[in-house]
């Protein structure tokens, strides 16, 4: 009944702010403003949770919609992006939770794009220090497991081999199915060194969503 009435609310919210969207945002090469990056590489169809609400799900993709030029009271703006640690349904919930939580929003779970933006999430009142939180980063598609973040997908289909070219970040192992998410912690000796995590475990939930 939760999955139910929280899926009907989202498909009104997205049609309600259908006239925000800009699709020419979408193209290839991705876009401009906040959107650039955006939708380039997704996740394979295998890329798909196994453990409790993660089971047999995989994020809704080009759901991102544009705040029309002002970020909303509470988010933080930077550089063509707006950012919050939302709690709406608790401090801590599951990656599948925290994904559609920001797309309620417009966005997507956080994914740090490079060093500048990362330092900002941490340092701007946006993370919450002494937390874990969920980043955007799951799964490893191939079988096995890997600690290459190049490896691994988003949920803003931005290219992890190109972030990590930047970020330079280390990993715990993930795979597809035990543990196939990562998160982060705003600690500086922490914050590119992710920790691999049950996706239906609950954590801190911060929303990036295109200006």
């Amino acid at each position: 009944m939760f999955w139910a009435t929280l899926v009907a609310a989202l498909v009104v919210a997205t049609h309600a702010a259908s006239s925000n969207i800009i699709c020419s945002d979408f193209g290839k090469g991705g876009g401009g403003g906040g959107f650039a990056g955006y939708y380039q590489r997704m996740a394979p169809e295998n890329c798909r949770g196994r453990h409790g609400d993660m089971a047999n799900w995989r994020p809704t993709f080009r759901s991102a919609r544009s705040m029309g030029g002002t970020c909303k009271h509470g988010f933080k703006k930077y550089n063509g992006k707006c950012y919050k640690y939302l709690e709406d349904w608790g401090a801590g919930i599951s990656f599948r939770k925290g994904e559609t939580l920001c797309n309620m929003n417009g966005g997507h779970l956080y994914v740090p794009n490079d060093m500048a933006e990362h330092r900002f999430v941490e340092s701007n009142q946006v993370a919450i220090h002494h937390a874990w939180h969920w980043l955007g980063i799951w799964c490893f598609p191939k079988g096995g497991e890997s600690r290459n973040p190049a490896e691994f997908y988003t949920v803003t289909g931005e290219d992890m081999r190109v972030i990590q070219k930047k970020l330079n970040a280390q990993a715990d192992p993930i795979d597809n199915h035990n543990r196939p998410c990562l998160m982060f912690h705003p600690r500086h000796d922490r914050s590119l060194k992710w920790h691999h995590q049950h996706g239906h475990e609950g954590q801190r939930t911060i929303c990036e969503v295109p200006l």
